[in-house]
């Protein structure tokens, strides 16, 4: 076979493979990691069974590559609608809001697939994958604080960089509790629609922010 004509399969099995892991994407987000078959996911992809053994070694590496590409693509997102200066000209609590509000519509759009995300973390045994996965979430919190960083001056903390940092995981924690988990007692007590969360987790972000004392 020829280069030329080894082009177009090589483009075609790319094609498949991401045609693949978008189908197990699918099929975590409705059913868990739990509900994922490879019978199913080939039927959602348009494909044959054996195109997946072909391509993913089991099951699982199929499931983890799949996870990984997510995690991939929604740190590409970031850095595109992040970039340095994005944020200036609002105030610290116009653009903490926005941001919150920006994370809010992630869960929103993906609960089902962070969720399972979230518990697969918990029980993985495989270290490399545990360790890729969490350094792609690493890196787009990094990027979110980043985009903060023209706000230092306004942060009341010795240390603006790590103060950002604990108020963005409070907010996302904050954030799952009520998109991932339906925390009960929120639901109860104090129940929030998506402009509500993200508002007042905006607001904790902005009194904590400016209010620090380290």
């Amino acid at each position: 076979m020829n280069p030329v004509s080894r082009a177009p399969l090589q483009a075609r099995s790319r094609l498949t493979t991401e045609q693949l892991l978008a189908a197990t994407l699918a099929v975590i987000e409705e059913k868990g990691v739990a509900g994922v078959t490879i019978p199913e996911v080939a039927l959602r992809a348009g494909l044959s069974p054996g195109s997946v053994y072909r391509r993913f070694d089991d099951k699982e590496a199929m499931i983890r590559i799949a996870l990984l590409r997510f995690l991939e693509a929604s740190r590409e997102t970031n850095e595109a609608s992040l970039p340095s200066g994005r944020l200036l000209g609002l105030t610290l609590e116009e653009a903490l809001l926005a941001l919150c509000r920006g994370l809010v519509a992630q869960y929103r759009g993906r609960t089902g697939l962070l969720k399972a995300l979230d518990q697969y973390l918990e029980v993985q045994a495989d270290a490399a994958f545990r360790e890729r996965a969490v350094s792609l979430m690493e890196a787009n919190l990094r990027l979110v604080t980043g985009a903060l960083r023209p706000f230092h001056d306004q942060i009341a903390a010795a240390d603006p960089e790590w103060a950002i940092t604990f108020a963005l995981l409070s907010a996302i924690t904050l954030i799952e509790a009520h998109k991932l988990h339906d925390s009960p007692v929120w639901r109860r007590i104090l129940p929030l629609d998506d402009n509500a969360l993200a508002a007042e987790t905006a607001r904790a972000m902005t009194a904590y922010l400016t209010k620090a004392s380290q």
